[in-house]
């Protein structure tokens, strides 16, 4: 089979089919190009022309999901890697009032620290202050990496709800 007919033939099929699952024109055209591009590299291993349609299908929805994980865990970043916003400023005034919104932030988390319970404190303050690794917090806590791990989710967990809850306050104020 030629490639310009298949794809005159199956460009819509693919585009509806990642447009199902993206639910985004964008991203439905992005996995278009990308389910042809692997279809060219691949068209010596098709044997049955019959079966095309249901292959480049099944590699655009394939794609597509992967897409959507990719993008799930792009939103979802551990509280301590979370880049400090840093917008441009025309003025050296408006630097001062970030510099004061950022150590007002900083004071904020610190506080917000504060209130998570003792074993999670300890962990959450290894990790995000001290940068440590799950295996070196266990051995300096003497404690088991799966009770780090769980420990660490508890408090991302806490203070990304006490963090969301006081951004909240501000976006009101």
């Amino acid at each position: 089979m030629d490639f310009c007919e298949m794809y005159e033939q199956y460009y819509h099929r693919v585009y509806y089919t990642a447009l199902k699952v993206t639910k985004n024109p964008c991203s439905a055209e992005d996995i278009l190009q990308e389910t042809f591009i692997k279809a060219y590299d691949k068209l010596d291993e098709v044997r049955e022309e019959g079966k095309v349609g249901a292959w480049l299908s099944t590699i655009a929805h394939r794609k597509a999901i992967d897409l959507l994980r990719k993008e799930k865990k792009a939103v979802l970043l551990p509280i301590e890697e979370m880049p400090m916003p840093r917008p441009v400023y025309e003025n050296a005034v408006s630097d001062v009032e970030h510099i004061c919104e950022c150590r007002h932030l900083e004071e904020d988390i610190k506080k917000r620290i504060s209130t998570l319970s003792p074993k999670l404190r300890a962990v959450f303050q290894l990790s995000y202050d001290k940068q440590l690794q799950e295996k070196e917090i266990a051995q300096t806590l003497q404690i088991t990496q799966a009770a780090v791990k769980s420990r660490l989710h508890r408090a991302r967990l806490a203070m990304k709800g006490k963090l969301g809850e006081e951004m909240d306050h501000y976006s009101t104020a």
